[in-house]
């Protein structure tokens, strides 16, 4: 061939695909469009030179069975440690119930109900429990705990108890006051003993607590209150710090170790995911969450939502009506849980906080089980979950025809065995996810899990369908295509 300065242009290439990203719904009502991970969580591996860091999607934590109870919706969970022993106390229904046993009946059966423990100045330990219009104080986890009796308990009130100073707080029901109980005696109350949240027209939503502030969230803005050893009250108000925005509902603000998170309301209108850690807000939901939230519409008051740690992440788990949606914080994402081998079932927990050795406990939200949630197991109690990763369109910088000969995946068969567990399901779309062909197994037998002669496409996105009792661990996929003409 005689030498030339100018050679044909080179029409085939191997490019590299990652998992790593956010959900991309164009709109909140068309969840099986654009990209999104279900059932999986994101491990980053960091290196000091960063060029050597990995990142991978790994099957979400699985459920087992700890405690059942009489069947019943589930209103609460709080994991509570007394000389060193931990007591699952739950309710369902109307039943109050510790490490599954029945304790009482409450008076209230419907509604999300609320947990703080209380400290005295001599070190007496306590748990209170509300409900939305009685409070119950516990002096042990297995015996039936006292109603508080006093004529000036708030009822209604909001059920988000907080502790602070040797007081428990509570705001009242569709009002801006925030009353307190006498210090050292949660179930004694004294009338005139409140403040009020008053900065802003609003009413309270939510108490919650960050450091040695009590947020007063409203409909609309968060004030800040702190103990200034008052006469009536102990709180003062903060007046140089306020939020302008409030929360949807008491049940999606969640208290952590360092910071509040919430479903945010302004009277701009729209929703979002805020986090506030001291006087400082940050905004976690990003367009695709604000539209799923949209979408929810008037449903979205209903929303729940707890923060547990396990499988090494701390997550904010939200449950809506149709989806529920987990941010993790290390990996600051967001995926997508769901409770069936179909992923058409909406993911059980309702209610968690965390347990021992890193673990966590959830409650059913239908039937009042108990389940430890860890990266130990890989079933739903027995019933094994779907994991799937739906990837964002490739047209490979171009709209011309191309054509591709391979598709292999990068990651870590799920079975050493090499059994079937380790077969996994790809499908693609070139019609805009509206239609998916394909549905080709790949076997992650060996080094080199491949599928070849997948057609001539435009723009491609993948699905990729996991649904073995086994852990799924990937770090991305690679193709060889052959760029043709119009």
């Amino acid at each position: 061939m005689a030498f030339t300065r100018n050679p044909m242009s080179q029409t085939y290439e191997t490019k590299r695909h990652g998992f790593v990203f956010n959900p991309t719904h164009r709109k909140g009502s068309l969840l099986n469009k654009d990209s999104k991970l279900s059932n999986l969580l994101i491990d980053a591996y960091d290196t000091p030179d960063k060029e050597n860091a990995r990142v991978f999607v790994k099957s979400r934590p699985g459920l087992s069975l700890a405690y059942t109870t009489a069947a019943g919706v589930g209103r609460g969970l709080y994991y509570w440690v007394v000389n060193g022993v931990g007591y699952i106390i739950t309710v369902s229904g109307s039943g109050l119930y510790s490490n599954g046993t029945f304790l009482m009946s409450l008076t209230t059966s419907t509604g999300p109900v609320g947990f703080t423990e209380h400290v005295s100045s001599v070190g007496a330990v306590s748990l209170v429990l509300v409900d939305g219009v009685k409070g119950y104080v516990f002096s042990s986890p297995t015996v039936a705990p006292t109603l508080i009796s006093s004529a000036n308990f708030p009822s209604p009130h909001i059920p988000t108890p907080i502790f602070l100073d040797g007081y428990i707080f509570l705001a009242g029901a569709n009002s801006q006051n925030i009353y307190n109980s006498d210090i050292d005696v949660p179930a004694n109350w004294t009338v005139g003993n409140y403040i009020s949240a008053e900065m802003y027209p609003d009413k309270l939503v939510a108490l919650s607590k960050n450091n040695n502030y009590i947020y007063a969230v409203g409909s609309g803005t968060v004030e800040y209150m702190s103990d200034i050893a008052g006469t009536t009250t102990p709180l003062g108000r903060s007046n140089s710090a306020v939020q302008q925005f409030g929360a949807i509902n008491f049940a999606s603000v969640v208290q952590t170790d360092d910071e509040v998170i919430l479903v945010g309301e302004t009277g701009n209108g729209g929703h979002t995911v805020w986090t506030i850690n001291g006087y400082t807000p940050k905004e976690i939901g990003t367009p695709t969450i604000r539209s799923i939230l949209r979408n929810e519409g008037n449903n979205l008051v209903n929303c729940v939502a707890y923060c547990i740690r396990v499988a090494g992440q701390k997550l904010y788990i939200l449950n809506l009506t149709s989806i529920t949606l987990v941010y993790s914080f290390d990996a600051q994402m967001w995926t997508e849980w769901t409770s069936s081998a179909t992923g058409t079932t909406a993911f059980v927990g309702i209610f968690g906080d965390d347990g021992p050795n890193g673990m966590a406990y959830v409650l059913d939200s239908a039937n009042g089980n108990v389940y430890l949630i860890s990266e130990e197991f890989t079933t739903d109690n027995g019933t094994a979950f779907l994991c799937q990763i739906v990837t964002p369109k490739y047209d490979y910088d171009s709209m011309d025809r191309k054509f591709m000969y391979r598709f292999m995946l990068r990651g870590d068969p799920p079975d050493v065995d090499g059994s079937a567990n380790n077969n996994l399901t790809l499908e693609w779309s070139d019609d805009d996810y509206t239609t998916w062909q394909g549905n080709r197994t790949i076997s992650f037998n060996s080094d080199f899990p491949a599928l070849f002669q997948l057609g001539v496409f435009r723009r491609r996105a993948f699905r990729i369908s996991y649904g073995q009792p086994k852990l799924l661990r990937l770090e991305g996929f690679e193709v060889d295509i052959n760029k043709g003409g119009r």
